[in-house]
């Protein structure tokens, strides 16, 4: 049943690799904590569940609303998934809610930090790991994005780059600024990647690889702030934001299907406000 659910996500709802991941570990989690079958669970199990990993019971750890909210949205998918099979009939997760969500503002680079962070690798040296660094801010690329970014979906004329099956099977064009055509030029006439963009061996670069690269260029350059890949994107929004451009245009180059899930940059901006403010 878990495996024909595992083929519904990825077939029929088309989630991203991660989302299957997540939603079948959480899953997995479920049921060997209540051992009990499908049809034998009921609402008031639910909740126990619920309430345990809020306590850490689950997962050895207290989580954060953000991870039971994920929980809950992996039985409310497979549930529905039942109910649509006929395997149940009554849906315990009917009257389940999300915990409220505390919105956190982003971290995010200063220009200054910015411009330190891409100015560690040189261009000679490091040319792949500069181009990298470059492509996550400019383009606010995930990392998933990054690492599957085909060589036939880099446009230098114009410039840009297709995102494909980005978060949500979503496809979208991102403009390629101007000031890196130059760098990322460079690197293909040296590197001359075939299938991928930024490949190992034909295969294509490995998250953990853009993480270490990442972690060292903050740290080459003195940044104190805690930094990954997923920070260059976010201060990619909040540099354009700042910059007074229409959420609308930044909700489609991040490839949000959501703008409210955008309108968190527009906090950053006006914190920035009153920071300036505070300074007279």
């Amino acid at each position: 049943m878990l495996k024909t659910f595992e083929d519904y996500l990825t077939h029929v709802r088309r989630s991203s690799e991660n989302t299957v991941k997540a939603y079948m570990k959480d899953i997995k989690r479920f049921f060997e904590y209540l051992g009990k079958s499908p049809k034998q669970i009921e609402r008031a199990d639910v909740e126990h569940f619920i309430k345990a990993l809020s306590k850490g019971e689950i997962t050895g750890e207290v989580v954060t609303e953000s991870t039971v909210s994920r929980y809950i949205s992996s039985l409310r998918t497979f549930f529905d998934y039942l109910e649509l099979i006929g395997v149940v009939e009554e849906n315990p997760m009917e009257r389940v809610r999300h915990p409220r969500l505390r919105k956190k503002i982003p971290s995010f680079l200063t220009l200054e930090e910015v411009k330190a962070l891409l100015s560690v690798y040189d261009e000679e040296k490091k040319l792949k790991y500069k181009a990298i660094l470059s492509l996550l801010y400019f383009c606010g690329l995930r990392v998933s994005e990054l690492c599957n970014l085909r060589v036939e979906d880099v446009s230098f004329y114009p410039p840009y780059v297709k995102v494909v099956m980005g978060k949500g099977n979503k496809d979208r064009l991102v403009p390629i600024s101007e000031n890196i055509v130059p760098l990322l030029e460079k690197y293909v006439e040296k590197y001359k990647p075939k299938i991928y963009f930024f490949e190992n061996k034909g295969q294509p670069l490995h998250p953990s690889t853009v993480f270490r690269i990442v972690k060292r260029a903050a740290q080459k350059a003195g940044i104190p702030k805690h930094i990954h890949p997923h920070t260059l994107r976010h201060t990619f929004a909040t540099h354009l934001v700042m910059n007074n451009v229409n959420v609308k245009i930044v909700q489609e180059l991040l490839g949000h299907a959501n703008l409210s899930t955008t309108s968190i940059y527009l906090h950053v901006a006006d914190k920035e406000k009153f920071d300036a403010v505070k300074k007279l």
